[in-house]
């Protein structure tokens, strides 16, 4: 095999090899366009220098600004404005919310399914989840008529209590305005006893 004939093989299967590993980058970008997260919650993040969309489970390159609950808004190229008007670049692996908080992407922005799926994955311990019975919609009458006479009692207690601030106040002994009072007083005291 002569020199030449070597090398015109050597580039034809180079090319090809180039050939191929562009098709497989194109392929990956193509990939990135619209990739499924179902992991993380729905907000935007930035990675590679890229600012993604998280919207239902599917990652998507943001092509518009996105607004947020506290009124920050994301632009594609990574700068967020403020309510304010105060300008600021989105970190590389830091993630926006929807509530329009900063966050890091590989933590704060996965689903309690993920956080649980990595837990047991890591320290092979599934964790319990515990449902409490919902609250009875309804009350026994005895419960009902017992719940009333506590808030009536309640009601003359505060009574009371106001009716001993006024007394306190009107000073000690027998004046015109504290003869009333210690009736009322006295009366009060009265439905309180059992």
């Amino acid at each position: 095999m002569s020199f030449f004939s070597f090398y015109a093989r050597f580039l034809l299967c180079s090319g090809l090899a180039f050939a191929s590993v562009q098709q497989a980058q194109a392929q990956a970008q193509a990939q990135t366009a619209t990739t499924t997260t179902a992991d993380l919650k729905d907000g935007a993040y930035r990675r590679n220098g890229v600012v993604m969309r998280l919207q239902a489970g599917q990652s998507s390159r943001l092509s518009a600004p996105m607004k947020f609950n506290n009124g920050t808004t994301l632009r594609p190229d990574g700068i967020m404005v403020g309510k304010d008007g105060t300008r600021q670049l989105l970190g590389e692996g830091k993630a926006l919310n929807l509530q329009g908080d900063i966050v890091n992407l590989r933590d704060d922005m996965k689903t309690a399914e993920a956080i649980e799926r990595h837990d047991e994955k890591v320290t092979g311990y599934k964790p319990t989840v515990i449902s409490m019975p919902a609250p009875a919609q309804t009350t026994s009458p005895e419960l009902q008529a017992a719940m009333r006479r506590t808030e009536e009692r309640l009601a003359m207690l505060q009574q009371m209590s106001t009716l001993l601030n006024q007394r306190a106040s009107s000073a000690v002994g027998t004046t015109p305005q504290a003869a009333p009072l210690d009736t009322r007083i006295q009366e009060i005291d009265a439905k309180l006893k059992p």
